[in-house]
């Protein structure tokens, strides 16, 4: 078995035609970077949302529920718990 593995993301959005479209997610170092950086992005964003999962076994691709760190703005209602759509 592999060990536990968390990952941090951070899910930007920008606002084209009235809707709020996601931008290229960013994984980020810790949970702490992942809030700071979507801070810093808050007001130049429509919308932001930072999460993490984590794995007991990412061989296995089975991940945890997200748990949403940080959240900004405008966010679409499949990305609103964090980890975007399964």
């Amino acid at each position: 078995m592999t060990e536990p593995t968390t990952i941090h993301v951070l899910q930007a959005f920008i606002e084209v035609d009235g809707f709020a479209c996601a931008e290229e997610p960013i994984q980020c170092v810790s949970a702490s970077d992942a809030r700071a950086k979507a801070r810093a992005l808050k007001d130049k964003k429509a919308g932001i949302i930072a999460w993490s999962r984590t794995s007991a076994d990412p061989s296995l691709g089975e991940w945890s529920a997200p748990v949403v760190l940080a959240r900004y703005g405008k966010i679409p209602e499949e990305f609103e718990t964090g980890g975007g759509v399964d």
